[in-house]
């Protein structure tokens, strides 16, 4: 037979209303108080790990990211070309300035360091950033091979 667990509300003095989690044994009709995380009525929910984008470029970016919801994160320790392209976008080389003055990114070498998650409007805006240059669409972002 299986073990039936139920909670009882319980009124204490100085803590206000509790909850017990108590076992009744059928057989001899006595309640047992249980520890509710060692029954297994609460199960730990984890969410799922977002699928994992890169970009390469050849004035040295490499990154990484994924979508949350409507935005696109690129991920820590992700490097941007230290560079920009004469024809990138002036909202992008802002962008970057804002970054930078936010110390958000650091010049490592002939790149630039991420040093957290940055949560961009777009994935085209965060290419745009990552490469220091004009994007056509987010197409570029590749899936990160499992190794």
């Amino acid at each position: 037979m299986e073990k039936e667990i139920y909670i009882k509300k319980v009124a204490h003095d100085t803590q206000g209303e509790l909850y017990q989690f108590l076992y009744l044994n059928p057989e001899t009709g006595q309640e047992e108080a249980v520890d509710p995380f060692e029954t297994g009525l609460f199960q730990e929910v984890t969410a799922p790990e977002p699928e994992l984008l890169e970009i390469r470029s050849k004035r040295g970016a490499d990154a990484k990211g994924y979508y949350r919801g409507e935005k696109f994160v690129v991920m820590r320790a992700s490097k941007f070309a230290a560079s920009t392209s004469p024809k990138c976008p002036k909202r992008y080389v802002k962008l970057r300035e804002h970054l930078l003055l936010e110390g958000l990114l650091v010049p490592l070498g002939a790149q630039l360091l991420v040093m957290q998650d940055i949560e961009f409007e777009s994935p085209m805006a965060a290419m745009g950033s990552a490469i220091g240059g004009w994007v056509r669409g987010p197409h570029d972002w590749k899936e990160v091979k499992k190794k």
